[in-house]
């Protein structure tokens, strides 16, 4: 391949995911570090660059996509359960109180999608990760270049008092990146054998970050990584694949378990929060029941929190206007039903299943990144709403490992084939002994 554009779209690559982090709007600039407070939510003036780049990336994946139109044809339809949520999100402005809305929201989640279909057609996986590295460093990097220039904006007030926001609009969204970054970091500093330095002093600085963001949801998600990640590696134990699996399944769920049965108030009291778990029982309590109300297709893709929309009665409840329901299965609910929310949990069981027969095709780290995203992916949207974004590097991510395991069966495959010969050799080699 040419060199040069090897390098253009490598560059291309890592500039896009850039800005689907959101980084580049500059928020926290526009918006009150005190949530509580009245006053800072101006107008975005980056608002408008932000669509031109937009528009600009994904007409350029698009052509790249139609460049080498058979190869991404072919790659798309490996796994063709990851295309009926936007499928859905697109179809849903025919029942959506908001047409318009939904259908423009829609058709950017669609080009998100594509774009991870772009990155997973041009990119090995272990590419992918080392640009994914590039990506979340140069975010660690202005975000705290941001924090130390305009302290003002980027530390939050209130409730928060002292906690690292970075560019972002909240601390959590700054933290659920640098999780992300953690595991990414972790993961190619125990693949590689140069710049190890540079790699462990870059998850070093992401895990600093996390705790100057005060986010106790992705302290204890970057510890169970660690935790997680050596019994990732016992899948590739040789034998039935049921019993590493059950042992995972047993110690996440029953160290869950055993926490929040045991020790609710204790755990509440330490993570400093209330017995409703700052007041989000109550608002999952009032969608779920708007859930019941249209419980197949839900209300649209992105209708539901719309000015004007079925939110308003849970705003009136509640006293104050949350922008989605901080819990992404309950807000895929909202938006695509009871259907929609099938179709996700089956793409995650599916990826994750896919990602698991993955990792025991080979021997280093990298192949432990898809088993590790789709956990991050799922884990993740207990508290936040990352499902089915546009204009998300969750969710391009999300396509992009799910469709970069094409891999998979033509590997399989390959073996097959380059195993019968031998096969065929030694059956003629018996039958020439007893002969």
């Amino acid at each position: 391949m040419n060199p040069v554009l090897n390098l253009v779209e490598k560059c291309f690559t890592i500039f896009s995911l850039v800005f689907l982090t959101g980084i580049l709007s500059w928020s926290s600039l526009f918006v009150s570090p005190d949530p509580k407070a009245i006053g800072l939510n101006a107008e975005n003036p980056f608002d408008s660059i932000s669509s031109l780049l937009q528009y600009s990336i994904y007409a350029i994946a698009f052509f790249f996509l139609l460049a080498r139109w058979r190869s991404s044809v072919w790659i798309a339809l490996q796994n063709p359960i990851v295309w009926l949520l936007p499928g859905i999100a697109l179809a849903s402005f025919l029942w959506s109180d908001f047409p318009d809305w939904s259908l423009r929201k829609a058709f950017a989640t669609m080009q998100t999608s594509y774009f991870g279909l772009y990155v997973a057609s041009r990119f090995s996986l272990k590419q992918q990760l080392q640009l994914l590295g590039w990506t979340l460093g140069i975010v660690m990097v202005l975000s705290t270049a941001f924090t130390l220039a305009f302290p003002a904006a980027a530390i939050e007030a209130g409730a928060n008092a002292g906690a690292w926001r970075g560019p972002f609009t909240q601390k959590n969204l700054f933290a659920r990146l640098l999780v992300l970054g953690s595991v990414v970091f972790l993961l190619l500093a125990l693949d590689s054998h140069r710049q190890r330095w540079l790699l462990w002093s870059s998850f070093s600085l992401s895990v600093c970050l996390i705790f100057l963001t005060g986010s106790k949801t992705a302290l204890l998600l970057m510890l169970l990584f660690i935790v997680l990640l050596p019994l990732y590696r016992s899948l590739r134990w040789k034998g039935t694949i049921i019993i590493p699996l059950l042992i995972t399944v047993i110690l996440i769920g029953g160290s869950i378990a055993a926490l929040i049965i045991g020790n609710w108030e204790n755990l509440l009291l330490a993570f400093g929060r209330d017995a409703t778990l700052s007041g989000r029982t109550g608002l999952w309590e009032a969608a779920i029941e708007k859930i019941f109300a249209h419980p197949w297709l839900g209300y649209g893709y992105q209708g539901f929190w719309r000015e004007g929309g079925e939110a308003t009665t849970i705003w009136l409840s509640e006293g104050y206007k949350p922008p989605h329901a901080h819990n992404g299965f309950i807000n895929l609910a909202l938006d695509l039903g009871l259907v929609g929310l099938f179709v996700f949990l089956s793409t995650i069981v599916v990826s994750y299943v896919r990602a698991i027969a993955w990792l025991r095709l080979g021997k280093t780290s990298i192949e432990l990144w898809p088993i590790c995203y789709v956990t991050f992916f799922f884990m993740y949207n207990h508290s936040e709403n990352t499902i089915v974004e546009h204009n998300s590097v969750f969710w391009t991510l999300l396509v992009t490992v799910t469709l970069s395991m094409h891999r998979l069966y033509s590997t399989k495959s390959e073996d097959l084939q380059a195993n019968l010969p031998q096969q065929c050799a030694s059956s003629n080699s018996k039958k020439f002994k007893l002969n």
